[in-house]
């Protein structure tokens, strides 16, 4: 019985999911058949997968998808591993906090579109300028979570590695990771999900390749079918990322029980 129920609740959310997809699809393909719309403003979904499949076959958009994969993926354990040492400072020593975080504030604050035009002239059209705006938008939301996870820890968790005598190593490991590990994904689920639009941007600016590079390609050729493939596909890929996340979130959080 208690099986039965915990298959229903993780089967459930996948059929509301395909259900609403479908519906979707379905309301598309009205729209685009049946108002009357021209093909080049709304094309049905049938032309677009058509054209995705053309494309595919053509080799013309592995090399696009792998380079915007690579970009999120890079920057984002960058700035993973930079938001979780920064907020390990951030915990134990206050005046670092003070000094540093005005700047990062500033930092995030400043539209990224804007400051992308700057960090492309640094360090030019490849991947670096890409993995460095990825890097900026991921580690600030590890940050703020984690940091505030940490600053939540009770006094008696605190107590007791003061009175066992733990190192700052086994008490990061022991307490304040496990500890922070909720706040931890759910930071780094919202950062990589800005990093795919972080990635697109620094495509849009300056780019030898990458899903944003096409969708530029695609809008400047008046291609609204590209454009609505680089859309479907950057979506998936934020969803599997987060979807990853999740997964390992949950595979982690068992071993710690």
């Amino acid at each position: 019985m208690i099986s039965n129920r915990l298959t229903a609740q993780r089967v459930r959310p996948l059929l509301v999911g395909g259900a609403s997809l479908v519906a979707g699809v379905l309301i598309w393909w009205a729209v685009a058949a049946l108002t009357g719309i021209p093909s080049y403003i709304l094309p049905t979904p049938g032309s677009v997968v058509n054209r995705a499949v053309e494309l595919f076959a053509a080799n013309a958009l592995q090399i696009h998808i792998a380079q915007t994969v690579a970009e999120v993926l890079q920057g984002g354990l960058l700035g993973a591993v930079i938001g979780i040492v920064l907020a390990m400072v951030f915990a134990h020593v206050g005046w670092i906090q003070r000094l540093l975080m005005p700047l990062i504030v500033v930092a995030q604050v400043t539209p990224k579109i804007s400051i992308a035009p700057l960090i492309v002239l640094w360090l030019g059209l490849g991947i670096g300028s890409k993995i460095t705006l990825i890097t900026l938008v991921v580690f600030y939301p590890v940050l703020i979570n984690m940091l505030s996870r940490l600053n939540a820890i009770p006094s008696t968790l605190k107590d007791l590695a003061r009175i066992t005598g733990m190192g700052p190593v086994r008490r990061a490991f022991r307490i304040e990771f496990p500890f922070s590990l909720p706040a931890l994904a759910a930071g780094l689920k919202l950062g990589l999900l800005q990093g795919v639009t972080a990635a697109v941007i620094g495509e849009f600016i300056g780019a030898k390749a990458g899903l944003g590079y096409l969708e530029k390609q695609g809008q400047d050729n008046a291609d609204i079918r590209l454009v609505i493939i680089t859309l479907m596909l950057l979506a998936l890929i934020g969803y599997l990322l987060y979807a990853v996340v999740t997964l390992i979130e949950k595979r982690i959080v068992r071993r710690f029980d």
